[in-house]
């Protein structure tokens, strides 16, 4: 199954939105979708599932256009951040309304999941006694329960206890083995680290930068903090690799852990001392 976007573009009143060259997602990955706040990310996840239809270019699921197929989304789960539920009915009413409009809804299903996310106790009290936790654990257990070919969260591990969050991301990796396509943003770097195989940024409505994070020869941002920051300077220029300096002692530079390897133990043969190291994937820059 693929998802494919083409020339999505989307404008608010006067102000573009998303323009976005053409881009496919493929079964059996999970895709983190990141930048900065108000870069169109949730209005992007909207698009996709046709809460909102009025943008030109196509979504596409398997070379079928959604828009002019809504059918298709049978086969979605969602969770946005800005998602609604009835507050004034039940959870349980609530799992069985937003499953029953899927058309394919499996009870025993739902409830299992219930049990695992530990909010099967509270189905029969009304949503609006909810704490966000535990609507946001509803509304994860409404976007798995149909078990979906596609799955998109924004910001699903907001409002979440940590027992929570690392139950569903061994779930969500659970799912990627089973081949199903998983679109996801965070904020968190640790989240994307964690789940992604592949991150686009999105900047200014459009992906700017596409990063493999399963390449073993990806570059890493390094910030270094030594005892002789003109004798690692000069190791730096030496062996080509561009740098910046920073108060007390720090460098910044960009180089494959490979490198960055070889660049230590040259420094080392030096008495050159590291007194602290940290290291960044490169899409983190770019969110910052």
């Amino acid at each position: 199954m693929t998802l494919a976007v083409k020339n999505l573009k989307f404008s608010y009143r006067a102000n573009s939105v998303l323009d976005l060259a053409p881009v496919t997602f493929e079964q059996g990955k999970i895709y983190g979708i990141v930048g900065k706040n108000g870069v169109g990310k949730t209005t992007f996840f909207k698009t996709l599932t046709n809460i909102i239809t009025n943008y030109s270019g196509s979504v596409e699921i398997d070379g079928n256009n959604v828009k002019e197929n809504p059918k298709l989304l049978a086969s979605v789960g969602i969770v946005l951040d800005d998602m609604e539920l009835y507050k004034n009915y039940t959870g349980l009413f609530n799992m069985r309304y937003f499953g029953g409009l899927r058309g394919n809804f499996d009870e025993e299903r739902a409830l299992a999941l219930a049990q695992e996310l530990n909010i099967h106790e509270s189905l029969n009290e009304k949503v609006a006694s909810y704490s966000l936790g535990m609507n946001k654990k509803l509304i994860l257990l409404i976007s798995l329960m149909n078990n979906a070919k596609i799955l998109i969260f924004d910001e699903p591990f907001r409002g979440l206890d940590k027992p929570t969050v690392e139950w569903f991301k061994k779930y969500l990796l659970g799912l990627k083995q089973e081949g199903r396509m998983i679109l996801i943003s965070s904020h968190v770097q640790e989240d994307i680290e964690t789940l992604a195989d592949e991150v686009l940024v999105l900047e200014n409505g459009k992906f700017i930068e596409k990063f493999d994070l399963k390449e073993t020869n990806q570059s890493y941002i390094y910030r270094v903090q030594t005892d002789s920051p003109s004798k690692l300077a000069a190791l730096l220029e030496t062996a080509g690799i561009k740098f910046t300096s920073q108060a007390e002692n720090w460098l910044t530079f960009e180089i494959t852990e490979e490198v960055y390897r070889h660049l230590f133990k040259q420094a080392v043969a030096q008495d050159i001392e590291f007194y602290q190291i940290k290291k960044e994937s490169k899409f983190v820059e770019l969110i910052k």
